[in-house]
């Protein structure tokens, strides 16, 4: 239990809020899918106008923009036994540190500013996406770490970009508690927008065409 000012007692425990973030995430993954039906069928219908169906050109990045929202996190808080809750669309979310699956690191860079933002997965299944503790108290970066560098089960499963901030080294084969995750190579990573629009334009153009024609435009 945490007691916190303006909430008042706070109680976590591990799996806290699994239920409801798999409906969120259930939403989040049919944006897409319903950024492109929907306007079609309301077009074909005669209710509105063929141009609704641009939002099917910008339905990919909707629909990420709702799966990172669902699992974000504000405010989090560490609890007794290393629990970290943090409020989510969805209700508070609890990630059981101790018994973590996998630990990610997301980055996005623009001109002149970044921000990162750690990944958590525990063995329940609970994901909360955050960067920093509530009321200004730094990152989870220390309790995190400490709760990698102490693990004794089953093996988690670390990208590179995670481990780096952490200050954790990762190895393959039996007996390492801290296995590679997937991540992205420097040059990789450094050309992913680049990759993301060429990829990503001709299937959001795509969509636009399919969204067009289940509204029955051509």
């Amino acid at each position: 239990m945490t007691t916190d000012s303006a909430e008042g007692t706070i109680s976590a425990f591990p799996g806290q809020g699994r239920p409801r973030q798999r409906i969120g995430n259930l939403l989040a993954y049919l944006t897409t899918p319903l950024l492109v039906v929907v306007p079609a069928m309301l077009v074909r219908a005669g209710l509105v106008d063929d141009g609704l169906c641009l939002l099917a050109m910008f339905s990919l990045l909707l629909g990420a923009a709702a799966v990172h929202g669902v699992n974000q996190g504000w405010h989090a808080q560490l609890h007794a036994g290393g629990l970290l809750s943090a409020r989510t669309l969805t209700g508070r979310r609890t990630v059981d540190l101790t018994q973590l699956k996998k630990v990610g690191c997301l980055e996005v860079s623009g001109r002149g500013t970044s921000a990162a933002w750690l990944v958590l997965t525990d063995v329940h299944g609970t994901r909360i996406i955050i960067d920093k503790l509530a009321g200004g108290k730094g990152t989870p970066d220390a309790a995190v770490r400490e709760a990698l560098l102490k693990r004794s089960g089953s093996p988690v499963l670390v990208s590179g970009r995670a481990a780096e901030r952490l200050r954790v080294e990762v190895g393959r084969g039996w007996g390492n508690r801290l296995q590679p995750g997937r991540s992205l190579s420097n040059p990789l990573a450094a050309f992913l927008p680049l990759l993301l629009a060429l990829v990503g334009m001709p299937v959001s153009l795509g969509l636009l065409v399919l969204s067009l024609a289940l509204g029955n435009v051509f």
